[in-house]
């Protein structure tokens, strides 16, 4: 993921950095799903 502009405070690029956190961890709360699904 690569997110393109300018951040224009602290608060902004705390904001970004949690919200790219969240969809890396439900990527991969994604990944091991379908992997347990499959196991099945």
């Amino acid at each position: 993921m690569m997110i393109v502009g300018q951040v224009s405070d602290a608060q902004e690029a705390y904001e970004m950095e949690s919200i790219a956190k969240c969809l890396v961890v439900g990527n991969r709360a994604r990944v091991l799903a379908g992997k347990i699904k499959k196991e099945d």
